[in-house]
């Protein structure tokens, strides 16, 4: 639910809507990357682009974060970008983009169940119905094909696990950095993993050799950059502004709209999408009317 004054109200959904357009075109960009690149790579490239351009803005801010929370930082830093960023390159191998989208529905339910189970956060009961309306929708279409029929793919555990993490990330950007501002918050958590993907972008992946050999190479890195500095450097910053003047539910509803914009784009890419998908996506967009009613 939105609170605060009015300028953070429409603040909040302009940062709702930009974050969501960002993020749920990511889908398409991984999806495209990985037809040259290993999933291992894309995923450490997308961060090592990230930690090339928040590494200006972090030298100069460095001295904001305090020394007692880098530890956090680089927890966040891992579960909220790292870590996360493989998996769905992963999951973008075998599983339709717009899927991989929709599936990030999950994240408020998980992030409602660490808030209350951890954090003895309360929500009210339209919150939980709305979140309990816009699951149904994301277990629809995770495990139903357009026609209707059973699909158990078991590549879909990646992104599930993937948005469990996200959730874990935003209680605890919620609790441990709500007085740091958003742009040195997301500069330090991603300089704190840079060097990790870098390591294992140029020492355990053949990168170096497809950018130099494989056709399409650089059309591939050129998507991965896009997913690198918008997809990760300025959504990160969007998104934990809007969780610092919304909270983590709020912040969380950006994965309820990111479907739509990831099933736009997979109809352009020529991907499937049926009357099941229609009911799951509007359950979702029930939901996320539902959390944020007064």
């Amino acid at each position: 639910m939105i609170k605060g004054t009015t300028s953070d109200k429409n603040l909040s959904i302009i940062l709702l809507a930009a974050t969501s357009i960002i993020w749920g075109t990511s889908f398409i960009l991984i999806k495209k990357a990985t037809t040259v690149f290993a999933p291992l790579e894309v995923g450490a490239l997308r961060i090592f682009y990230a930690f090339l351009a928040f590494i200006p803005i972090f030298w100069v801010q460095r001295k904001k974060i305090p020394g007692a929370l880098w530890s956090w930082i680089f927890l966040a830093g891992l579960i909220g970008s790292l870590i996360p960023s493989l998996l769905f390159s992963w999951a973008g191998t075998k599983i339709q983009s717009s899927l991989s989208g929709m599936l990030n529905a999950i994240t408020p339910l998980f992030t409602i169940l660490i808030g209350s189970i951890f954090y003895k956060q309360t929500f009210t009961f339209n919150q939980w119905t709305g979140i309990l309306i816009g699951l149904f929708g994301a277990i629809i279409l995770g495990f139903m094909k357009p026609g209707g029929a059973l699909d158990l793919n078991w590549f879909v555990l990646p992104v599930i696990f993937a948005t469990l993490l996200y959730a874990l990330n935003v209680n605890l950007l919620k609790i441990k950095f709500s007085g740091i501002q958003p742009l040195v918050l997301s500069a330090s958590t991603i300089v704190s993993v840079g060097p990790l993907a870098t390591i294992i972008l140029f020492g355990f992946t053949d990168f170096s050799y497809k950018i130099m050999n494989m056709p399409g190479a650089f059309e591939a890195a050129g998507y991965v950059a896009i997913l690198g500095f918008f997809g990760t450097a300025i959504a990160l910053v969007l998104f934990n502004k809007l969780i610092q003047i919304s909270g983590p539910l709020t912040a969380s509803s950006v994965t309820y709209i990111m479907p739509v914009i990831s099933v736009l784009w997979g109809l352009a890419d020529g991907e499937l999408f049926g009357l099941v998908q229609g009911i799951g996506l509007f359950s979702i967009l029930l939901g996320v009317y539902i959390v944020n009613k007064k």
